[in-house]
This record gives C-alpha cells, sequence and structure tokens, in this order.
C-alpha cells in the first residue's frame, strides 16, 4: 500500500509538472520568441529575416513602441526608406518623449537627403535635452558642411566641454577652429585626434593645412 501511494504520488507530479511545463512553453510571449529570432537573424546578416521575424507579429502589435523602433531599424538597414520613416515616426507618437525614436528617424531622412528636416529634428530634442550628445555634434557638422562656422562652433563646443575625450567633437570642431581663422585651437584639437587614433587622415590633413 505504501509503495502504491508514493508511485502514484510521484505519478501525479509528473503529469502536473509535463502540463505545466506545456501551459508555460505555450503562454512564452510572442513577443520575445520574434525579437529574438530577429536579432539573431541581424547578427548573421540576414536583415531580411530579421524584419521578417518581426513582420508577423505586426499585426497584432501596431501600437508596441519597441516593434515599430526595430522595423524602422531593420528597413532602413534594407534601404526601403519611406517604410523606415513611417515605422520611426509612429514609434514617436507612440512615446512622444522618446529621443531615440526622433534620432532613429534621421537615418532614414538623411538617406533621403532632407537635411532640412533632420535640423528641426536636432533643434527639437535640445529643447528637451540641450545636453544631448548626437544632436549637438550632428547639428554642428551640418552647420559645419553648409559653411555656417558661427553656428557649428556654438553646438560644436557644447558638446566638446561635455566630451573632451571623444573623437568626432575634436576632429569637427577642429576644423571648424581652422575655418574661422583660430589655427592654435585647430592645431591643438587636430593633435587631440591623432592621440586617439595616430594614422587619422582627415586630422592629418588638418595639420597640413595648418602648416
Amino acid at each position: 500500500m505504501k509503495n502504491y501511494i508514493i508511485t502514484g504520488f510521484l505519478t501525479s507530479t509528473i503529469i502536473i509538472l509535463f502540463f505545466v511545463t506545456q501551459l508555460l512553453s505555450q503562454q512564452k510571449d510572442s513577443r520575445i520568441i520574434a525579437f529574438n529570432s530577429s536579432i539573431k537573424y541581424e547578427i548573421k546578416g540576414d536583415y531580411k529575416n530579421a524584419a521578417s521575424e518581426i513582420q508577423k507579429i505586426y499585426s497584432e502589435n501596431k501600437n508596441n513602441y519597441l516593434i515599430n523602433l526595430r522595423l524602422g531599424w531593420l528597413n532602413y538597414i534594407l534601404k526601403d526608406y519611406a517604410k523606415s520613416l513611417d515605422y520611426y515616426n509612429t514609434a514617436s507618437q507612440l512615446n512622444k518623449e522618446s529621443i531615440e525614436a526622433k534620432i532613429g528617424s534621421t537615418y532614414p531622412l538623411s538617406a533621403l537627403g532632407k537635411w532640412d528636416e533632420i535640423v528641426e529634428i536636432y533643434k527639437n530634442i535640445l529643447k528637451v535635452d540641450a545636453n544631448n550628445y548626437t544632436a549637438n555634434l550632428k547639428l554642428g557638422q551640418i552647420f559645419l558642411e553648409r559653411y555656417d562656422y558661427a553656428t557649428a562652433k556654438k553646438y560644436l563646443e557644447k558638446i566638446n566641454k561635455l566630451y573632451p575625450a571623444e573623437f568626432e567633437p575634436n576632429l569637427s570642431l577642429g576644423y571648424t577652429y581652422y575655418y574661422l581663422g583660430n589655427i592654435q585651437k585647430a592645431k591643438e584639437l587636430f593633435t587631440y585626434v591623432l592621440m586617439l587614433d595616430e594614422n587619422n587622415s582627415l586630422a592629418l590633413s588638418g595639420l597640413k593645412l595648418i602648416k
């Protein structure tokens, strides 16, 4: 009798564990499965399937911020810039305070050459995050490309003071100072760039301009 009770108890336990395991497996969030599968495809460089995995669950997750953000990124990689922008804009609408979604939208916009729209996005970011690294740096670089050196200087000086050991602000501000005629400052910043990357061609070219 005792052995029968123990055997019956073990059998019941095994059956319960089996059904619990099955239930947990069935209840695993489809978003988790899709996202992880998508990431694995992306690591392999298979961006089409990476996007396809997310697209499979999109209809029931249209209002999910992360789903839209990821599809914005993957469609940008796939060079479907219009679709990428749509997803990034949707993500921004779903989370109006998100800075990453706004920055994400600048990727397809840059590919489409819509620089005025990009400038407005970065300026809007700075209204809520005045010291944002990306917005200050990119605005400085855009105005440097437009030969508006005074405006470029304003943004680049700010970010260079906050991140003095970062490569890009040193390089971009170095050229800005050069074109503004501040040769000593330019030389100093090009030197900093070469301290971080001794064979950097742009810094080396900058020093040649000075000499």
